[in-house]
């Protein structure tokens, strides 16, 4: 049977993962807390500079687009769902919109998300029409760093310095680290080994200090391997995007 509920809070999450990839590697608090620094231009800082300009250049962030896929996945059971790949839009703090590739019954089928606060609108894969579905997910809630995906912030390890890279033609810092896989469960479902590591590297933009990709590679979920891979290339940041609940 189609878990709706189970399917868009996942959905959600992806969209809004971005939130914790500019954060995972830092011990310090949300950007909206307190001003900072920026880096030095020209200069390679230091992870702790990176992420304290990032967070400083993020409070400004007021709409971004984000894409997912999914590379290797591992065999899923007919009860399982699994996303193959996702794109859409996030409007801060508390809308979404897009479209999830996913396996549901063995079959990929495609379905439409659309959250405004509290309430979540999804297409059935079958009829593609619109359902509602109230209080599945508030995506302000992971925003909130005693809840959801931020409460992965400090738990990363053996983090890197910054390294020169390039994400879809953005000049970037890239940094690494690693994750255990039991901080993920609560989206994933888990079934994993028990002390299962992910590595896990975030790009961050050199000129805006903005996040532009996050690569978690591992097994984060039953039926991963340990050469599943999910990325996440952000972009379109601060444009004008309208999200509204569908016609019912």
């Amino acid at each position: 049977m189609f878990s709706s509920r189970i399917l868009v809070g996942r959905i959600l999450i992806f969209m809004m993962l971005f939130l914790a990839s500019a954060l995972l590697f830092s011990g310090c608090s949300l950007p909206w807390q307190h001003n900072t620094t920026a880096v030095a231009d020209g200069t390679r800082p230091t992870a702790q500079q990176l992420l304290t300009a990032l967070q400083k250049n993020f409070r400004s962030v007021s709409a971004f687009h984000v894409v997912m896929k999914e590379d290797n996945p591992g065999s899923v059971t007919a009860q399982q769902v699994q996303i193959r790949s996702a794109n859409g839009d996030v409007v801060m703090p508390d809308k979404v919109k897009g479209q999830a590739t996913v396996m549901l019954s063995g079959q990929s089928v495609t379905v439409n998300l659309i959250s405004v606060g509290g309430n979540q609108f999804i297409t059935d894969p079958i009829t593609g029409q619109w359902r509602v579905i109230k209080g599945v997910l508030d995506p302000r809630t992971l925003t909130n760093p005693d809840t959801g995906i931020l409460s992965l912030i400090n738990k990363a390890r053996n983090v890197s310095q910054p390294s020169d890279d390039t994400v879809n033609g953005v000049p970037c810092w890239r940094v690494t680290g690693q994750l255990n896989a039991r901080y993920l469960a609560f989206f994933t479902g888990g079934g994993v080994p028990a002390g299962a590591m992910l590595q896990m590297s975030t790009c961050v933009g050199k000129a805006d200090a903005l996040p532009y990709q996050l690569k978690v590679t591992g097994q984060a979920a039953a039926g991963d391997t340990a050469q599943t891979t999910r990325t996440f290339l952000l972009s379109n940041y601060n444009e004008n995007v309208s999200i509204t609940a569908p016609h019912i």
